[in-house]
């Protein structure tokens, strides 16, 4: 069985399902993270033989993670609001509720609910990682969480053409790079780079993608060069610069050939110890 795991309002995941359906790739699901978390009969088991689950799915189907053979993982948290009767987050609710009479922070406690089912989404999660594109980790469910500036270092060091990033030591006010528009956005799977510009090595966006512990990166590129841009003394013949990086990137800027080498790869992947 194949997951796709994503928010229903997620286009580009909801696009990759249907082009992955229409190859043929089944039994495939499409699995929100409401749905995983939010289920009235849950077993999760942890012990000295590994993780793993069993999920109640809405149509009285059970999902066992040993069942799963391969996961395209767009979770970005769970949604905190009303829940039916019964479910974790209804029962996480009711733990929560004040004495009678007594009133609350509504939005304090709805974020402690939000921390406490993300964190049980995480670990559900990570169950599926060795089978997961990209794998769960503590700072994105999706896949690793960077700043603006961690993610340029890392940029020039994949061999990247890279833009000054003005650091500010403000609170709350992020790094600010050159102004300039998106030209266009690589995508890297598995390695297999997608949209690189015909004049450049691809292999510096697969090498920031590894860098990145991520198997699935969204790059973006800008261009012409930028004023003060930080040009390898190779000869300077890049003409486009990073733009930014992302492990939840829109799927659909890759098409029908991105779809093709998803196939593959899920496919491909392989269990391992649990």
């Amino acid at each position: 069985m194949w997951l796709v795991l994503c928010d229903p309002r997620d286009l580009a995941a909801l696009w990759a399902y249907a082009g992955l359906r229409a190859r043929g790739l089944a039994p495939l699901e499409l699995l929100s993270p409401q749905a995983l978390v939010g289920s009235p009969r849950t077993v999760h088991r942890i012990d000295r033989y590994g993780a793993r689950f069993e999920v109640g799915l809405p149509d009285g189907r059970v999902l066992a993670s040993d069942d799963v053979d391969g996961v395209l993982n767009r979770a970005v948290g769970v949604a905190v609001g009303p829940a039916p009767p019964g479910t974790v987050s209804d029962t996480l609710s009711d733990t929560l509720s004040g004495t009678e009479g007594e009133t609350k922070d509504d939005r304090g406690e709805a974020g402690y609910v939000q921390e406490e089912l993300n964190a049980l989404l995480l670990s559900l999660l990570t169950c599926l990682a060795p089978v997961s594109v990209n794998r769960p980790t503590a700072s994105g469910l999706y896949g690793p969480w960077r700043s603006a500036a961690e993610w340029t270092v890392l940029a020039a060091r994949a061999g990247l053409v890279v833009s000054p990033l003005r650091l500010t030591d403000r609170p709350g006010e992020a790094p600010q790079r050159a102004a300039a528009a998106v030209t266009g956005r690589v995508l890297v799977l598995g390695g297999h780079v997608c949209g690189a510009p015909a004049d450049e090595d691809p292999e510096a966006y697969a090498r920031l993608a590894r860098l990145a512990g991520t198997e699935l990166l969204g790059i973006d590129v800008v261009g012409p060069e930028l004023p003060g841009t930080d040009v390898p003394p190779d000869g300077g013949n890049h003409r486009t610069v990073f733009g930014g990086a992302d492990p939840l990137p829109d799927l659909r800027v890759g098409g029908e050939a991105f779809l093709d080498r998803l196939l593959d790869h899920l496919k491909g992947l392989s269990p391992g110890p649990r």
